[in-house]
């Protein structure tokens, strides 16, 4: 009977164990932030992890120019005083506070890797904010230039016997602080597609620096559609230890800060066997974050039990009765597709004007929803820009273009291009704008009509932009098959500007006429130049 007794308790203890580590299966469990200037919304975070048992926020590199921007100074007292009072109150709540800094993304002049100045400006960093109470760092070198400067090119020959000698110096007096802190590293291939294409890189680095340095990374892809424990396990041997995964969902810098919603999916239930630690990539907007970061905190609470669906219901059910209308609508509009999906990012597509007109409506209702309830204030703040400039889009679909004389359009007006993939709206203008050839978002166009043609010729005027860097693109602006130009574009990458083209009048004809603009590289890729941006045309008789 006691042998039995005791058989029950240990099989209870084991059942209770067991359940312990289903509903905790990620160790270390959190966010960073994106984009978050100064410490205001960490505080606002703080409590709301600790409400969904995460256990861990990372302090973006880009919220204090010392982290970054200006990485060789020292953080303000003001900031050494705020970064003291959210290790505080991480410590009551279970939350670990790491400070990441990036000393090679914008630094001015270039890090010096074998340069003891440089050196002690990281090392002074870390220990000055360890003695706040902040025992997790982030040393990270993504989205750096990979050139060495002369006297590291001379001393070390390449990247990855810099980064190894930079990160192993760092580490080894790290130790030497108590509480011994703990490091993570992002090296500058951080997901497996490039990491293949930089082998010899990755490798060195995951060979060379200490075991103990933890190390990031996204998944297959920067942003990836998916992230298994299989996929986890191929990126481990390269790095020889388990990845620490920084997932790039719902971040939003790269669609002009576009509300993405949906819930998180196709990460395996049984990726925290191959990983070491777990971080959410927030949007810049953090009422409309939790929504999304909601169902990720599920999945790592209990990723076997985690379903997509059934987790978006939860953060409905989670409003007031009286709001959950406008938090579906809201849903039904920015929350409907996730990475890899053909309709991602979320956003008005009309595809005629039957199309724009059916669409306004819920548009035109969410806005009156979330504006007018006091409650959903803050949602209504993050959500206002991009829900304006889409209702402002889908009006521009509803008019008809074909009774308009002459041509006055704005870019977002084009059909095609790259718009309805990366968001109409960059640099703070309505645009539209072509990839090279190989992307299929080459070519995008406009349709207007003419009562009466010029006698003679007309004006194209066109406002404009090149890539964002010194690659120029080779375009073809053609009216109704008719080549207006083609040659490299006479635009800036700078900034937008304005130039006219002669439009011979036998190009044009009463009626409906075509405007067409072209990249014609052979080479590139979406989201990489070389691009060419349209802000506005019009044709001037």
């Amino acid at each position: 009977m006691l042998m039995r007794r005791i058989a029950g308790i240990l099989l209870l203890l084991f059942t209770l164990i067991q359940s312990s580590v289903s509903a905790k299966p990620f160790g270390i469990r959190g966010i960073k932030g994106l984009w978050w200037e100064g410490i205001a919304n960490y505080e606002r975070a703080l409590p709301w992890l600790a409400e969904h048992n995460l256990n861990f926020l990372m302090l973006c590199y880009s919220s204090f120019r010392a982290s970054a921007m200006d990485w060789r100074a020292d953080y303000t007292p003001e900031e050494m005083e705020q970064i003291r009072n959210l290790a505080e109150k991480g410590r009551k709540l279970g939350v670990n506070i790491c400070l990441s800094f990036n000393p090679g993304i914008w630094s001015k002049p270039p890090l010096v890797y074998s340069s003891e100045d440089d050196y002690l400006h990281a090392w002074n960093k870390v220990r000055s904010v360890h003695a706040l109470g902040v025992n997790w760092f982030a040393l990270c070198l993504d989205d750096i230039g990979r050139e060495l400067a002369p006297e590291d090119k001379a001393r070390f020959g390449t990247l990855q016997a810099a980064h190894v000698y930079f990160v192993n110096r760092l580490w080894r007096d790290m130790r030497s602080l108590s509480p011994r802190p703990k490091l993570i590293f992002c090296p500058s291939t951080y997901f497996t597609a490039d990491a293949a294409a930089h082998l010899e890189y990755i490798t060195a680095v995951g060979n060379g620096i200490d075991p103990e340095v933890m190390m990031f990374w996204t998944g297959p892809q920067c942003c990836s559609s998916s992230i298994s424990a299989e996929d986890a396990r191929t990126f481990a041997k390269w790095i020889k230890r388990k990845p620490f995964v920084w997932d790039n969902y719902p971040v939003n810098d790269m669609y002009a800060w576009r509300p993405l919603l949906g819930p998180l999916k196709n990460r395996s239930a049984d990726l925290a066997s191959a990983v070491c630690g777990y971080i959410a990539n927030p949007m810049k907007q953090w009422a409309i974050s939790t929504i999304p970061l909601a169902t990720t905190a599920m999945y790592l609470n209990d990723p076997e039990g985690y379903n997509p669906e059934k987790a978006m219901a939860e953060v409905v059910r989670s409003y007031l009765p009286s709001q959950q209308r406008a938090i579906q609508l809201l849903l039904s509009l920015y929350g409907s597709s996730f990475w890899g999906e053909s309709e991602f990012p979320p956003q008005p597509r009309p595809a005629n004007r039957d199309d724009a007109f059916k669409m306004l409506p819920k548009y035109r209702a969410l806005r009156t929803m979330l504006s007018s309830d006091p409650a959903l204030c803050e949602i209504w703040e993050d959500v206002k820009p991009t829900l304006e400039q889409d209702i402002a889009l889908i009006e521009r679909k509803c008019r008809n273009r074909r009774t308009e004389s002459p041509l006055k359009a704005i870019g977002d007006d084009f059909e095609g291009g790259a718009g309805s993939i990366y968001g109409y709206i960059q640099y703070g203008r309505a645009v539209n704008y072509v990839y090279a050839k190989p992307t299929g978002r080459d070519t995008m166009s406009v349709e207007f009509y003419l009562e009466k043609v010029p006698s003679d010729r007309a004006l194209l005027r066109l406002t404009a932009r090149d890539g964002d860097t010194g690659r120029k693109s080779r375009v073809r602006i053609s009216i109704n098959g008719e080549t207006v130009f083609e040659s490299i574009a006479p635009f800036p990458h700078t900034g937008f500007e304005t130039k006219l083209f002669d439009v011979p009048a036998s190009m044009l004809k009463v009626g409906v006429n075509t405007l067409t603009i072209a990249n014609l590289e052979e080479e590139g890729a979406l989201g990489m130049p070389p691009w060419f941006m349209v802000a506005e045309a019009e044709l001037v008789p």
